[in-house]
């Protein structure tokens, strides 16, 4: 199971795939200017009021204490770090709605996207881990090359199908030109 465990949190470190996205709800309470991230989060995508589709604006760590308010109210602004934190104290109890990259966890879904489509990914990251215990140094080097070769071609499928999504602009809709106007 430790080598499965380990082999999973590097892929976890390689792949940033369509399947991984999910949306997930968020409640800023009153008084607080910080909120918990999801337990399966590794990465952000978008931030939003649920009330009125609102976004946002995320900063940098510096940006965020520069623009931090002593005053309570609605945020505009937040910056992740162990949570995601705001530059106010809400007003008022927030729903927001998170959209991130999710974690793969045979723990809690023994039938992930992943397991069930590239089955080779886990079998070469749970490989390199045995090896790297048992100091096989050439088993190391095998099993990561193919598990850069499988971690490369599940990439590029999925930079194919975000690759065909057309640019919309509020100005002309997906023929405006962002050249030509």
């Amino acid at each position: 199971d430790d080598y499965i465990t380990r082999g999973e949190t590097r892929l976890n470190r390689k792949l940033r795939l369509l399947q991984q996205e999910t949306d997930g709800s968020l409640t800023l309470s009153s008084g607080n200017d910080y909120v918990s991230l999801p337990s399966d989060f590794i990465a952000h995508k978008d931030l939003y009021y649920t009330a009125d589709n609102w976004q946002l604006i995320q900063l940098a760590w510096p940006s965020r204490r520069a623009k931090t308010s002593t005053a309570s109210g609605r945020p505009d602004y937040f910056a992740i770090g162990d949570k995601i934190y705001f530059e106010r104290s809400a007003d008022q109890e927030y729903t927001l709605k998170q959209h991130y990259f999710k974690r793969w966890d045979l723990a809690t879904d023994n039938a992930n996207w992943l397991l069930t489509n590239a089955p080779d990914a886990y079998i070469y990251s749970a490989l390199i881990a045995f090896n790297t215990r048992s100091k096989n140094s050439q088993a190391i080097g095998e099993n990561r090359a193919l598990l850069v070769e499988v971690v490369d071609e599940l990439n590029k499928m999925d930079g194919q199908t975000r690759a065909r999504v057309k640019m919309v602009t509020e100005f002309g809709g997906a023929d405006f030109d962002i050249n030509r106007g």
